[in-house]
Parts: structure tokens; C-alpha cells; sequence
């Protein structure tokens, strides 16, 4: 789940449920399409470089990434890797873009099959290459979450185990010292009931400033 203080967006988006491959073909080059779970930049270049290995014999490794949120249009990357500019890499990043889906890497493996499909052909394969591997992906809802840190007695630590678990809040880090100091993650959208629950149900001995 992505963990933001201050996030952009409350809504939920979609992110895939795991890794998958689709193997299309357009006048004998074979398009190998690969897509990967990726949470930012980094994560997605290591899937690149993960593909690369594997086919490191494939004509073009081609790929594209939203590392992001599906609307985020800054923390996205694209490469042609040797095939004609803007042939593989923009065309497959807009199928991503169109896709409603976050946090995503394709790499297409080309394997050259001795015809020439020309700019606009090639443009249209690498696009449907990723069209046919996101029609069979499997994804799930991510929610925004917001952290929030706040101090309690060790008599109210139940309570607040209690309701973390009620709303499936997500413990970052507690230090146990003079009184426990709580650092956790809930989804945005309920963090307010969650604040507003603590503080009744503690008769007001426990206080979270907003964040």
C-alpha cells in the first residue's frame, strides 16, 4: 500500500495482482510482453534489467513504466531501445497510461522475423503486444494511506490494538519508553473516524494532531 503524509489524491487505484507474460506475433517477429507490480523508478529499471537477462539474445528489450499513480504523469519512463524513436517505447507507455493501472512495467522482448513492419506497423505490434498481456492481468484496489504517530499510556495499548485492527491500520514503528510512542498507517479515507474513535473510546486521554 502507499503510505503518504501528504497525499494528492484520496481515491483508490488499481494495481496488478502479479507478474504476467503474453507471447504475440506479427509477421514472424515474435513480441514477447512482460509486466511486473512495480512501487517507483527503481523498482521498475530492476524488472528491465531482470527481462534483459532473460532474453539477452531478443533483437530489442523495449519498455515503459508508471511508477506511480495511472494518471501521474511524471514518474513515467519509456525506452525504444534501438528501434526506431517513438516506435516502441511512447506507444507502449500510452497503452499503460490508458489502462487505469499504477505502479506497472511492460518490457517487450522482440524477436526480429526477417520482415519489416514499417514505423506505423511497429508502433501498432509493440502497442498491441502490451493491449494483449493488460487483457489478461488480474489487479486489485490500493488504498492511500496517511500516517499518523501519537503517544499513550501502556494501559490503553489494547484499545489501540483493537482499533488497528478494525481498521486494518498498519504499524510502521511503536517505542516502548516511558509511555509507547505509535507510528502507523491508515487508509485516508477513514483516518479521521480513527482519530475521532481513539480519543472517545480513551474518554480523551489519547490526542492525535491532525496531520
Amino acid at each position: 500500500m502507499l503510505v503518504s503524509s501528504k497525499p494528492l489524491n484520496q481515491t483508490p487505484y488499481q494495481v496488478l495482482s502479479a507478474p504476467l507474460m503474453v507471447q504475440t506475433e506479427v509477421k514472424r517477429s515474435k513480441f514477447l510482453a512482460y509486466i511486473a507490480p512495480t512501487q517507483g523508478a527503481e523498482q521498475a529499471k530492476a524488472f528491465v534489467n531482470q527481462i534483459r537477462a532473460i532474453h539477452p539474445d531478443a533483437s530489442h528489450n523495449c519498455w515503459a513504466y508508471v511508477a506511480s499513480r495511472p494518471e501521474n504523469s511524471v514518474e513515467i519512463g519509456y525506452s525504444d531501445d534501438g528501434e526506431p524513436s517513438g516506435c516502441a517505447g511512447r506507444p507502449m507507455l500510452n497503452v499503460l497510461q490508458g489502462s487505469g493501472i499504477g505502479e506497472i512495467t511492460v518490457v517487450v522482448s522482440r524477436y526480429f522475423g526477417g520482415t519489416k513492419l514499417g514505423t506505423g506497423g511497429m508502433a501498432r505490434a509493440y502497442a498491441g503486444a502490451v493491449s494483449a498481456v493488460l487483457a489478461q492481468a488480474v489487479t486489485s484496489e490500493k488504498a492511500v494511506l496517511i500516517e499518523l504517530s501519537f503517544s499513550c499510556d501502556y494501559g490503553w495499548s489494547n484499545l489501540v490494538e483493537q482499533l488497528m485492527s478494525q481498521y486494518e491500520a498498519i504499524l510502521i514503528k511503536a517505542n516502548y519508553q516511558a509511555a509507547i510512542d505509535y507510528h502507523i498507517a491508515v487508509d485516508i479515507r477513514q483516518h479521521q473516524q480513527f482519530i475521532d474513535q481513539l480519543k472517545q473510546s480513551s474518554n480523551g486521554q489519547i490526542n492525535i494532531a491532525k496531520p
